[in-house]
């Protein structure tokens, strides 16, 4: 690894750890967060380890380097189902599974870590997971409501530009490379967790964000031509001001998440004790849809009935009435949500269509069930 590289892959390890403190407090809750920051985990392990390489290089380091690249598609395979909320085919899992078991026998009995064909098989095997991956989110995403299809559609996109960049990390396939891509692939994805971290979990954000990387090291690039650096010169320097200029970006969208994202409950104690003041009092509940009786009409009794029931209704599968789960994804995809919070259920039902974001839906729901209780209770 080259001075530049070992420059670059500090700025992922200091990037990916920024996203893994910034998503802690929702992976407390479990859900998508959790299995995100797992992920986060691991790419900021796998960095470290390529710097202990480079710093002490030894066989334990380069065995334990392999080991987490081989259990990473796995980790990765299981945030995505769990955006989804949809479990891959069998044989995606038990060839993840099966390959990061092998993977890392080799790397411990055999010790083959370097051999050439054992990379050939680690690179195949880590594409050939990613793209199942892909295909799963995308076969799955009009599954979800509108606000986590967009994040579905954020994080396909995130994986889509990282791996053409992990390739490179590979020196036998781009031996000429001044330094690799695997640090860019993993600022590229905790780009995507800072958005995901927010209410702006959108393909086209994470495009502008990738663009003005971009055009942070084209800037630098051209600095360098003005000022007469060498021509190696002016790669290192794009490169440097690029990841420099995404750090900056993602830890000042970390250090706001907290002002961006106050807690349902915190605004709703504030508010005066009836209808209208809980639902003005924070803009997921202000900025939702009342779906009355009449726009449900086309329902069968029963099951609206059965949704009525239900505090907050959300996609998640009810094992006991397949029907009824199955109306409640129809109706939360009908109006991009999702959850419904029951704003009476008598004599006439009628709930809120509220479209949060992926990240931290358990959380959410278990709040939309408190509001929903106080509602009950208000004049």
């Amino acid at each position: 690894m080259t001075a530049i590289g070992a420059l670059l892959t500090s700025i992922g390890l200091v990037a990916a750890l920024v996203a893994r403190v910034g998503v802690a407090a929702a992976a407390r809750g479990g859900g998508v967060a959790e299995h995100l920051a797992r992920l986060l985990t691991m790419i900021a392990l796998l960095l470290a380890l390529r710097l202990a390489g480079l710093a002490l290089p030894s066989a334990v380091v380069v065995a334990a380097t392999m080991m987490v690249a081989a259990w990473l598609p796995l980790v990765t395979l299981r945030l995505a189902e769990e955006m989804v909320r949809r479990h891959a085919p069998r044989v995606v899992k038990l060839v993840a599974l099966a390959g990061a078991c092998a993977f890392s026998l080799l790397a411990i009995i055999f010790q083959v870590v370097w051999a050439g064909p054992a990379l050939i098989a680690l690179a195949l095997f880590q594409a050939t997971v990613v793209v199942a991956t892909l295909l799963h989110l995308w076969a799955q995403r009009a599954s979800v409501s509108l606000a986590e299809r967009r994040a579905v559609d954020m994080l396909a996109l995130a994986f889509a530009l990282a791996v053409p960049l992990l390739a490179t990390d590979f020196a036998w396939a781009f031996p000429e490379l001044p330094f690799r891509g695997g640090p860019f692939a993993a600022i590229v994805f905790v780009l995507a967790c800072s958005r995901l971290a927010g209410e702006a979990s959108r393909p086209l954000l994470l495009l502008r964000d990738v663009l003005l990387v971009a055009a942070a090291g084209g800037l630098a690039a051209l600095a360098a031509h003005i000022t007469g650096a060498s021509i190696t010169l002016a790669p290192a320097l794009a490169a440097t001001a690029g990841a420099a200029a995404a750090l900056v970006l993602l830890t000042e969208r970390f250090a706001d998440s907290p002002a961006r994202g106050e807690g349902l409950l915190a605004s709703i104690a504030r508010a005066a004790p009836d209808e209208a003041a809980i639902l003005a009092a924070h803009p997921l509940l202000a900025n939702a849809v009342t779906v009355t009786a009449e726009a449900l009409a086309d329902l069968p009794e029963d099951l609206l009935a059965a949704l009525a029931e239900k505090s907050v209704v959300t996609a998640t599968r009810d094992p006991a009435n397949e029907t009824l789960t199955g109306a409640a994804r129809e109706l939360l995809a009908r109006y991009g949500a999702s959850h419904l919070l029951r704003l009476s259920a008598v004599p006439s039902p009628r709930f809120l269509a509220i479209s949060g974001g992926a990240l931290d839906e358990a959380r959410l729901t278990r709040e939309l069930t408190i509001v929903a209780r106080l509602l009950e209770r208000v004049p």
